[in-house]
């Protein structure tokens, strides 16, 4: 009897399952088992090979049952129950076969499968906060919390929470308007058997805007733009002065508006705005938090330091630098209220001035400049208010010395595409074209008068010496002197000398009322004693003077100007 109390004492060895970081193990004799639960209805029983044993029987009970029944038969090392009762303590015995009269050890262990773990909620906390919340399990005394990116997809591990009553995670590793879902299983003393897996649960915090473009619209107008936010309900733009600290809410603007003009900005001042997102999630209003931060100035108005008629009679505009510009527009019209249409760019923040070559002497202008911003990743193109100048071009006079040469002449006629018909004025004096336009210059020299205004009338009255009217080209008539619309076909001379003679004192007739310096061969030079002077400059010799053609004048400066261009 004492040799089979010894052996009692060796086969039945318990050890009970408790948190811990060990499995329950009992080694009696050479058998070395542990058990764990894998869920909350299925155990796992493992052992060491034990030699010549030719099995193993599986014996359990409950805490209720007073005796062992044998569950299963097995020649592995392993054995899995899954008819088992979560929060149940349970007894098992593993019998190697064929040994039990060689004096082998049986093992005996104790295990409980901890009851399924429930989630109840998992509330938003903060932009970057998730919490986890569930109902104690029976059996259990810690939590494992699992996460995924979708509902069906890998579940890793994020936390094991220790304690019967901590049912509750804290996930701070959450990526604002990013979707989780999350998993919880009740976990033993030891925490090596495992409850069953909760369903799965969703949760999402709001996502942050962000700002996609601020822009200068004015120097008094500023506008935000952002990106659209999934459950989004309003959006709240703020602002500072600065970049840290000092924000204020501006508006707030409900879902679907995505862009705020703000109009309290003051001219040439910095502004950072930052856009916050509310919405409802699962019933909940919550915050998203401040997008990054976005500046940009106001551009000042320009202001126009001056407007000046040069030498070359061109227009020189000069204004002040504006802070934050890169460029500037320049606007032209030919009244304070007309259309400005836009007539250069000038690139550069450093770049204060621009010259209209583009001007009619004698005409006047008004210009208007307008500091602009090039666009910079999130910072879209901007501009300040347009400035008000007015500019005057000194009227082009008819007297006075000749600032062309027979080149320039020349080329303009080239220009034209139209060829010199030296076949015609060869024997007139004027073989060819440089002929013709010395002459001009001769004779306008000897009556004081600008032979660049007397060659611009030769190629706007006869379209480049092809004539085409009542007047032919053998007449040597270049300003069609005594032709009139009733098809008199005017006067005729004898040559080219003569003829642009003539024309020369017939203007210097209307622009002066000084005496010619050679003898009159112009036939209606005498009928111009009521008209002696009328026109000084090429702006009066339209509306009636010279000619009706209301544009007539304009037409000659387009001329003349190009005459000089060469």
């Amino acid at each position: 009897m004492r040799k089979i109390y010894k052996m009692g004492l060796l086969l039945f060895g318990i050890l009970c399952l408790s948190f811990s970081s060990h499995k329950n193990t009992y080694a009696a004799g050479g058998v070395q088992a542990t058990a764990a639960a894998l869920s909350s209805n299925k155990i796992e029983l493992k052992w060491n090979p034990v030699p010549s044993a030719g099995g193993y029987e599986v014996y359990r009970r409950s805490a209720s049952e007073a005796s062992f029944v044998q569950i299963g038969t097995t020649t592995g090392t392993a054995y899995q129950d899954t008819n088992v009762s979560a929060a149940v303590n349970y007894y098992y015995k593993i019998v190697p076969l064929g040994q039990r009269n060689e004096g082998q050890a049986e093992a005996m262990l104790k295990v409980k499968a901890p009851a399924k773990a429930s989630i109840e909620k998992v509330k938003v906390k903060s932009p970057t906060k998730l919490e986890v919340s569930w109902k104690p399990a029976a059996g259990s005394n810690g939590y494992q919390v699992l996460r995924s990116e979708t509902r069906n997809g890998g579940y890793t591990e994020v936390d094991r929470v220790s304690g019967k009553t901590a049912c509750s995670y804290t996930d701070v590793t959450v990526t604002p308007g990013k979707t989780y879902y999350y998993k919880v299983r009740s976990m033993d003393s030891r925490l090596n058997s495992f409850g069953s897996y909760s369903a799965p649960m969703k949760g999402k915090t709001l996502a942050k805007t962000r700002i996609t473009s601020i822009a200068s619209l004015s120097s008094e107008k500023m506008q935000i733009r952002w990106k659209k936010v999934s459950d989004a309900q309003t959006y709240e733009v703020y602002r500072s002065a600065q970049k840290k600290g000092g924000y204020r809410k501006i508006a707030s603007l409900r879902k679907g508006k995505r862009v705020y003009t703000d109009l309290t900005v003051k001219s040439g001042k910095k502004y950072y705005y930052k856009v916050a997102v509310t919405g409802m999630i699962d019933g909940t209003k919550i915050s998203s938090g401040y997008s990054e931060p976005a500046s940009f100035r106001a551009l000042k108005q320009v202001k126009i330091s001056s407007v000046k008629l040069m030498a070359d009679d061109t227009v020189r505009i000069k204004w002040g630098k504006v802070t934050g510009a890169t460029k500037y527009k320049i606007f032209r019209a030919t009244s304070k209220s007309g259309s400005y249409k836009r007539i250069a760019t000038v690139n550069g923040a450093s770049v204060t001035n621009y010259t209209d070559k583009k001007v009619i002497s004698g005409k006047t202008y008004y210009y208007k400049v307008q500091a602009y911003s090039d666009g910079s990743g999130i910072v879209a193109s901007g501009s300040g208010n347009k400035s008000d100048a007015k500019g005057t071009t000194s009227a082009y006079a008819i007297m006075g010395n000749t600032t062309v040469t027979a080149d320039q002449m020349a080329a303009l006629f080239k220009a034209s595409g139209r060829s010199y018909p030296s076949g015609i004025y060869k024997s007139k004096g004027a073989g060819s074209l440089k002929k013709f336009c010395e002459i001009v210059i001769d004779e306008s020299r000897r009556e004081g008068v600008k032979a660049e205004v007397i060659f611009a009338q030769v190629c706007l009255e006869t379209g480049y010496l092809s004539f085409g009217g009542q007047v032919s080209a053998e007449q040597c008539n270049f300003s069609g002197l005594g032709a009139t619309d009733d098809g008199a076909a005017g006067a005729t001379f004898p040559d080219v000398k003569t003829g642009i003679r003539a024309q020369v004192q017939h203007l210097k007739g209307y622009a002066s009322k000084d005496s010619l310096n050679g003898k009159c061969v112009d036939p209606r030079f005498g009928y111009l004693s009521y008209k002696r002077g009328c026109a000084k400059y090429v702006q009066d010799l339209g509306g009636g003077n010279w000619a009706t053609d209301p544009n007539y004048a304009t037409k000659l400066m387009i001329l003349i100007k190009a005459m000089k261009s060469y």
